[in-house]
């Protein structure tokens, strides 16, 4: 994936283009039976211009959206967003949520504070604070980071499915 800046409703905004990603995508939609691409995003549960900017230039949706795609196509967010090409997914019977997760692997790994956290897998504590003050989800660029730091897969860490293994 790379990083790249750009002009949204009048703000610049960081986001992450991957090619990779784009053509998982393209590819996924093509089976949807419809030709309007707004009925698209609407069967999947995305808005247009999310659809739009994956369909049309391959910037990856923040992490609600790649849920909701996700979801849609009955798939990992990393097969998704293309680091395996492993297609094998099994949602978890009990789902939790993201800040529940994180919170059992810091218990498990003996990280005492969220600052401590915060200096072992090198995300500001100001992002970390927001998750847990918001109940919000990080973009997919720091849940990777973090699923690496924990040995677990991003699907695993948003609770979607209860299999830790990381995808290959």
């Amino acid at each position: 994936m790379q990083t790249a800046y750009c002009l949204i409703e009048q703000r610049v905004i960081k986001v992450a283009i991957s090619k990779e990603f784009q053509n998982r995508f393209i590819e996924l939609i093509s089976d949807i039976e419809v030709k309007s691409k707004d009925k698209k995003a609407e069967i999947i549960g995305i808005n247009r211009s999310t659809f739009s900017n994956a369909f049309n230039y391959g910037i990856v949706p923040k992490t609600p959206s790649l849920i909701r795609i996700a979801d849609y196509f009955n798939i990992s967010v990393e097969f998704l967003i293309a680091i395996t090409d492993d297609e094998y997914f099994d949602h978890s019977k009990s789902p939790k949520s993201f800040i529940e997760r994180l919170e059992e692997l810091r218990i498990e790994r003996n990280i005492k504070t969220k600052y401590e956290l915060s200096q072992k897998i090198l995300i500001h504590r100001n992002n970390i604070a927001q998750w847990y003050k918001l109940n919000c989800l990080p973009l997919i660029d720091d849940l990777i980071i973090i699923a690496k730091h924990f040995n677990v897969s991003v699907d695993y860490l948003l609770g979607r499915t209860d299999d830790r293994t990381p995808y290959k």
